[in-house]
């Protein structure tokens, strides 16, 4: 893989911006950089996502790069990191921020860098800064950015097309006036990701449909290569529209290490899981998942039957083969004085002390014995995980309170990173950035112009479709303002 002009375009220009469409080597041309930039000091690699640091890291380490060579990190933790090891003149008021305390945290970096108190340091610590997936960058983030380009030669790496994050309290930075800041000194062109393995074809298509999209919003399947095929539903009915969907998912064959994505709903979470169950495949979830906050608050507001009726409708929206209302019936039954003949099993007896207590280690117990119950097979694996192991921090003791251990589990979550199924479900917004073999891509008419081409870049080796129409039009629909940042881990 080679983008030596691009490479020596960043070294030899003080401030600039380089367009790097999906699969065209971006990560190898950063560390590229890295590589030839050489010298004593090191090179500040910022991007926004632990996923998106370990890539980095892992990609230098393949081209035999010290990690002694750069200081890698998310924008997030390195703001954090550098306003807090100097309080009174950055002003930062938490030192552990959450949510919507983020911007607040870049603004302090920002002062501190802008106001002249560090320029030695920095300069002393660094040669250059790189900044990755700059599309996703907020304006507070785009203002701490600029003020080190003020200090220290600086490269941004992005792409509009892929500018998919949206958040309530935060903006992102609009691309023209980035452009204008930090001018294009070059663009990746060659689609390395699909040229590696022999797929030349869709890799050439992909960076050809780029054009339409931005001009268009539409995407048209006529001149797609034989690896990208379409699904046709019956009819626009959920029923016609599910047997589609099921049909994609069985027309796909993996290989022994192959993998695959489902392109989902990425405004519901319940939609997903449900696909997931269907296809038998394992959802991916958000960090901040919101079945997992509405459950830990639900559960300590009631006890008894309410309770039980709480965890078995949990335990069935993540796990397929329980047979929910029989399990409930027999157990209200026999707490009610009924005498079965076959021996309790363990999953009812946790049942029952359930009922009879309000203690939360019986609600972990019982999760615990439905998850392990013969022809049981969950299909969120990432909440349920979440969930037992919230409850269980609770029970230990560690934590007082249920939504402190969820924070903890979380925050925990966002630093081991996620290990995927061969067989996923995820939205846009959970799996820019991967990579799988095969994607399916259902309900296309919900995504809009980005969250189409972010969809259609997954697959290295073939792409379904589930579409009516050959013609993909994208959703016109705003980009901002859709969904809750996650600084520290961005699914």
């Amino acid at each position: 893989m080679s983008n030596e002009p691009v490479v020596a375009a960043v070294l030899r220009s003080r401030i600039g911006s380089v367009v790097a469409p999906a699969g065209c080597g971006k990560t190898d041309c950063i560390a590229d950089v890295v590589k030839a930039a050489g010298g004593p000091a090191k090179c500040l690699v910022l991007t926004h996502t632990l996923a998106g640091v370990d890539s980095l890291r892992q990609r230098m380490k393949d081209k035999n790069l010290g990690l002694h060579r750069t200081d890698l990190e998310t924008i997030a933790g390195w703001s954090l990191r550098f306003a807090a090891a100097f309080p009174q003149r950055s002003g930062l008021p938490t030192f552990e921020p959450r949510g919507e305390e983020w911007p607040t945290v870049y603004a302090a970096a920002t002062k501190l860098v802008r106001g002249g108190f560090v320029t030695g340091v920095l300069k002393a610590s660094y040669q250059r800064v790189l900044v990755d997936e700059y599309q996703d960058c907020t304006v507070e983030q785009h203002a701490l950015i600029l003020a080190l380009s003020q200090h220290l030669p600086t490269c941004i790496f992005g792409d509009p097309l892929q500018a998919i994050f949206g958040f309530r309290a935060e903006q992102l930075a609009d691309w023209k006036t980035v452009t204008t800041d930090f001018p294009l000194i070059g663009a990746l062109k060659v689609p390395w990701r699909w040229k590696r393995i022999k797929n030349d074809k869709l890799g050439c298509w992909l960076i050809g449909i780029r054009d339409r999209l931005e001009q268009l919003n539409s995407v048209d399947l006529a001149a797609a290569p034989q690896c990208v095929s379409r699904i046709i539903p019956q009819s626009s009915s959920r029923q016609d529209l599910l047997k589609a969907n099921v049909s994609a998912g069985r027309s796909v064959e993996l290989g022994s290490e192959e993998t695959l994505i489902v392109i989902g709903d990425k405004a519901s979470e319940l939609i997903r899981g449900t696909l997931a169950a269907k296809l038998r495949c394992s959802a991916i979830e958000p960090v901040a998942c919101q079945t997992l906050g509405s459950f830990l608050e639900d559960i300590e507001a009631c006890t008894g039957q309410d309770r039980l009726a709480l965890v078995l409708n949990f335990a069935a929206g993540a796990m397929s083969g329980l047979a929910k209302a029989a399990f409930e019936r027999r157990v209200i039954q026999i707490a009610g004085g009924w005498k079965p003949r076959k021996e309790l099993t363990e999953a009812e007896r946790a049942a029952l002390d359930l009922l009879s207590s309000s203690e939360l280690a019986h609600v972990l117990r019982l999760l615990e014995c439905l998850r392990r119950q013969p022809g049981v097979t969950p299909f969120r694996r990432e909440l349920l995980s979440a969930v037992q192991n919230t409850l269980r921090l609770v029970v230990r003791g560690e934590h007082s309170t249920l939504a402190d251990a969820a924070w903890h589990v979380q925050n925990k979550m966002r630093h081991a990173g996620r290990r995927l199924a061969q067989r996923s479900v995820g939205s846009t917004l959970l799996v820019k950035g991967l990579q799988f073999d095969h994607a399916i891509i259902v309900a296309p008419e919900k995504l809009s112009r980005n969250d189409l081409y972010v969809a259609l870049t997954r697959a290295s080796r073939t792409i379904t479709i589930v579409s009516a129409t050959p013609v993909l039009n994208a959703k016109v629909a705003p980009l901002r303002n859709s969904t809750k940042r996650e600084p520290l881990g961005k699914e």
